[in-house]
C-alpha cells in the first residue's frame, strides 16, 4: 500500500528510568526530577506491536481514538495540496514529485464501476485530486521499523503521510511504489475510520499452495494485519486503481501496463473475504 497503511507498510518499548524512592518535602528540588513523556512512551510502545512483515498498521481502537480526536475536521473542507517536512532529503522529495507527476499524466479511455465510485476516471486529474484533497503534509518516519515504505498515523495526524528511507531503498518500478502511496492516501479517511487492515489467515497460501509473500519485502503474511476484508479499503482500491490502469491507460508503455498488472495480481491475493474478491473479479470483467 506500503499496509497498511489501513496504512493501507509498514519500536521499541520505552520505559521510565528506574529511580531511587526519596523523599518529598514539597521544596525546589522536587522540580528538577523529569517526568517520563507519556505520549512518546504509548507511541513506542504502539510500534513495537507493528507488523514487521509489509506495510504499517494500526488497530481499530487507535482508529476510533484518531476518529473522536479529529472529528472537528471530518466534513470541513481542506484546500487541495500537500507540503514536505523540512527533514525530508532531497532526493526522496525528488522521487516521490517524479512518481506523482508520472500518475499525474495518465489517461486512459475508460473505468471500473468500482474504480469511478473510489477514484473516478483513470486520468492524472482524477488520481491527483484523490491524493492532493487527502494529503496535508509528508514528513519522514521509521512507520515503525522493519520493512515499512510509508505509513499514515492516523492517531497523531490523519491527513499526513510519512516516508521511510525504504522508499528509495528497494528498487521496484515507479507504478508499484505509487500502488503505495495511493494505499496510504486511502488511509488518510478518517471518516471512514481510515480503512484498518484485516488479519491474513494462517496458513496463508496462494492457489498453488506457496506461502503468500509480500512483493515488496518477500516477508512471509500469514497472521499478518496485511489484507483486506473489502474492496474499498487500502489493498482493494490499489489494486483497482493498478487493474484499471493495466488495461485502459492509453498513454502508458507495454512496460507500465505490465507491471500494474503484475502488481494488481498480487495485491488481489490480499483480499480474504469471497464475496469482496467476487465484487473486484466481477468489477474487472467489464
Amino acid at each position: 500500500m506500503v499496509r497498511a497503511a489501513l496504512l493501507l507498510s509498514f519500536g521499541l518499548l520505552l520505559a521510565a528510568p528506574s529511580r531511587a524512592a526519596a523523599p518529598f518535602d514539597g521544596g525546589p528540588a522536587a522540580l528538577d526530577v523529569p517526568r517520563p513523556d507519556i505520549a512518546a512512551m504509548q507511541e513506542a510502545a504502539a510500534d513495537a506491536r507493528r507488523s514487521r512483515a509489509d506495510l504499517y498498521s494500526f488497530t481499530k481502537e487507535e482508529a476510533a481514538a484518531a476518529h473522536k480526536k479529529f472529528a472537528f475536521g471530518i466534513k470541513a473542507p481542506r484546500a487541495p495540496g500537500f507540503t514536505f517536512d523540512k527533514d525530508v532529503p532531497a532526493d526522496i522529495q525528488k522521487q516521490m514529485l517524479a512518481d506523482l507527476a508520472f500518475i499525474k499524466g495518465l489517461a486512459g479511455e475508460k473505468a471500473t464501476a468500482l474504480h469511478k465510485k473510489i477514484f473516478g476516471s483513470v486520468s492524472g486529474a482524477d488520481y491527483a485530486k484523490f491524493f492532493e484533497t487527502r494529503v496535508s503534509a509528508i514528513g519522514m518516519n521509521s512507520c515503525g521499523g522493519g520493512n515499512a515504505v510509508a505509513c499514515v498515523i492516523p492517531f497523531r495526524d490523519p491527513s499526513k503521510m510519512w516516508l521511510t528511507q525504504n522508499f528509495i531503498r528497494f528498487s521496484h518500478p515507479q507504478v508499484s511504489r505509487m500502488m503505495v502511496v495511493y494505499h496510504e492516501a486511502r488511509h488518510t479517511e478518517t471518516k471512514n475510520w481510515n480503512w484498518g487492515h484485516a488479519t491474513c489467515p494462517t496458513p496463508f497460501r496462494d492457489e498453488n499452495g506457496k506461502d503468500m509473500k509480500s512483493i515488496w519485502t518477500g516477508a512471509t503474511l500469514a497472521g499478518e494485519p496485511a489484507c483486506d476484508e473489502t474492496p474499498l479499503g487500502s489493498y482493494g482500491s490499489s489494486t483497482i486503481m493498478l487493474k484499471n490502469i493495466s488495461k485502459y491507460c492509453t498513454n502508458c508503455t507495454d512496460k507500465v501496463r505490465m507491471d500494474a498488472g503484475l502488481y494488481a495480481d498480487d495485491q488481489m491475493g490480499r483480499i480474504i473475504d469471497a464475496d469482496a474478491k467476487k465484487e473486484m473479479k466481477d468489477d474487472f470483467a467489464q
